[in-house]
């Protein structure tokens, strides 16, 4: 095996692995950014060439790629930030097989360490801020399941809308948001009682969801009807509604800068960011990134903001403060999703 290093750091961090019967490329450790670069890696799932590209977002460049044999869509970081996990689905929609799973891939052997198997067609899925549960949209099912991660369990699954999507949770660990896209709801779910709270309308084919850093706050994109939502927490209401470009600018992925005043929104018709105030949702700009923006995400210091572009087969690197694109970095086929590690 050969050691491989990373720019001219000094430091080695893999090995050349074989995985799945194909090589990986050799991924670099992060390190400290020379240019103004945020440090770390980014991690996006590709739909189409069912794979997860590992990105340095210093040099900006892939740096290896982890095939995954089924069709990975919803990504996140675990925390403490030794493992990536993916939600991958098989092509039988409405029967649940072991294809059907959240695996966990730790990110310094690129070795799957862990599968958590959380209903039919898993779509997005969020993290308890403490790591223990999981909880998954289970698209064909119109269910989402809550897992436990220490054990591998499924501890609940639960009746939400119709074809479930998007997956958020709330900075305490209290609230799961599960959008739907047919039923046109939000599920809010206790995950202390694990049970389905409440639920409440939105508009037409709602795609994202996130809560804003301060807890206060979520928001919801409705695809169809073009528009983005806030919401209250603690009232679980929509209390503000943007309408994006006419309708026309087909909002999906969502999410929200470090200090809660910032919503990023990637426009998949316009092939855009859209940048909003996080209360009013006033559009402060709106920049061109790839084609069919779908996955955002922000660094952890709200300096950088990244989409993945799935007919573009790209990521895009926008500066927060100039707001301009300053990067683009080719990936694989049809990304979906993006997770960063700082």
């Amino acid at each position: 095996m050969t050691r491989a290093s990373l720019g001219g750091n000094g430091r080695a961090l893999a090995l050349l692995l074989l995985a799945g019967g194909a090589p990986l490329m050799p991924v670099g450790t992060p390190v400290r950014s020379q240019g103004g670069m945020p440090d770390g890696l980014a991690f996006v799932s590709n739909e189409g060439s069912r794979d997860m590209s590992i990105i340095d977002l210093r040099t900006q460049r892939t740096i290896a790629t982890r095939p995954l044999g089924e069709r990975p869509r919803g990504i996140r970081i675990a925390p403490g930030g030794k493992r990536v996990l993916v939600a991958l689905s098989d092509e039988r929609p409405g029967e649940e097989s072991s294809r059907d799973a959240v695996v966990a891939i730790d990110i310094a052997t690129h070795a799957i360490v862990g599968r958590y198997p959380v209903g039919t067609d898993p779509e997005q899925f969020a993290i308890t801020p403490d790591g223990r549960l999981l909880v998954a949209a289970n698209e064909d099912a119109g269910t989402a399941s809550i897992t436990n991660l220490s054990t591998g369990k499924l501890v609940a699954t639960l009746v939400v809308g119709i074809e479930p999507e998007g997956v958020a949770i709330s900075p305490d660990g209290r609230w799961a948001y599960v959008t739907a896209e047919t039923s046109n709801t939000v599920s809010v779910i206790d995950i202390r009682q694990a049970r389905v709270a409440a639920n409440f309308l939105v508009d037409a084919r709602p795609r994202g969801v996130t809560f804003a850093p301060n807890g206060r706050d979520a928001y919801v994109s409705a695809e169809v009807g073009g528009t983005v939502h806030r919401i209250d927490v603690a009232t679980h209401a929509v209390v503000a509604t943007a309408l994006m470009d006419s309708g026309e600018a087909k909002p999906v992925g969502v999410a929200v800068s470090p200090d809660s005043r910032t919503l990023y929104v990637a426009a998949a018709a316009a092939s855009a960011l859209y940048v909003l105030d996080a209360r009013s949702l006033r559009v402060i700009a709106r920049i061109a990134v790839g084609k069919r923006p779908w996955g955002v995400s922000v660094s952890a210091d709200g300096s950088r903001v990244y989409t993945v572009n799935g007919l573009s087969q790209s990521l895009s690197i926008v500066d927060a403060s100039t707001r301009r694109l300053i990067g683009t970095i080719a990936v694989g086929r049809l990304p979906w999703g993006i997770a960063l590690l700082p």
